[in-house]
């Protein structure tokens, strides 16, 4: 059986590890970035059946990321993990932008089911 590939760019090293432990357990393949441009390199290489990104901080600039999923430069549903309260008006901006998902990184169990949904 083939494992699903995903992508978790963040900077927060708690976060990714956290995040890769969690979804390999459930039986995803796991790839990691810091930063935005280390991301679509990997993109660019090699096919991910989905990307997770955090919002913050601008490095990661997960606006520029989803704008690229939107010109069709990335084939990948993308999810964005947040750390803090979210405000609807920006989750329904990165929905505009593309989003599949918007999930607290440190819920890993909602994000998992996010990530479960997305691909089907």
């Amino acid at each position: 059986m083939n494992r699903r590939r995903v992508l978790i760019v963040d900077n927060d090293e708690d976060a990714l590890i956290a995040l890769e432990r969690v979804l390999e357990e459930q039986g995803f393949e796991t790839c990691t970035s810091w930063n935005l441009d280390e991301a679509l390199k990997e993109l660019n290489h090699t096919n991910y059946d989905a990307v997770l990104v955090g919002d913050h901080p601008p490095e990661l600039n997960c606006e520029k990321l989803l704008k690229r999923l939107r010109e069709g430069q990335v084939h990948a549903p993308c999810i964005v993990l947040h750390s803090s309260a979210r405000y609807p008006f920006s989750e329904q901006y990165l929905y505009h932008l593309g989003a599949c998902g918007v999930a607290c990184k440190w819920s890993y169990g909602d994000v998992a089911s996010l990530l479960k949904r997305s691909l089907n």
